[in-house]
């Protein structure tokens, strides 16, 4: 699992979004990845998930800040985390262009991914995949920083 410090006021605005955004969440059906205007969030166990589906996200080894290194047949077992024309950069969420012209989440420089395997919000089935090169990212809690 990948464990990040994050600065307190983007733990903040992360923190205040999952809130607002899972409070009003009743369906555990899981959602196909659609782009956001929105970064992602956080839920209560400290694991950044997609704002629209509530879906566990992951980062890859082998990307370089702001920079995706899974294209092609990698990008549909690994959905990224896109971003609409809207979205901007929001303290430690970026907003990047891939190599296939669309847009993508990351956050402090780390694009963030789906795992096409996990079925619910709450699946962790993707950590540690491919030698361990795929993550779960985690956000640590404050009395741990």
């Amino acid at each position: 699992m990948m464990t990040i410090r994050l600065h307190t006021r983007s733990l903040a605005l992360a923190a205040g979004l999952a809130s607002a955004l899972l409070a009003g969440c009743a369906n555990t059906q899981s959602q196909a990845p659609s782009s956001s205007e929105m970064p992602p969030a956080i839920n209560v166990s400290g694991v950044m998930v997609g704002t629209a589906n509530r879906m566990t996200l992951y980062t890859f080894d082998q990307d370089g800040v702001n920079k995706s290194n899974c294209n092609a047949q990698c990008a549909q077992n690994w959905p990224p985390l896109l971003a609409d024309a809207k979205a901007v950069n929001r303290g430690d969420f970026s907003v990047f262009q891939r190599d296939d012209g669309r847009k993508q989440w990351a956050l402090v420089g780390k694009p963030l991914y789906y795992w096409s395997k996990d079925a619910r919000p709450g699946d962790m089935s993707g950590d540690m995949m491919n030698n361990g090169q795929w993550h779960v990212f985690r956000v640590l809690p404050r009395a741990a920083r």
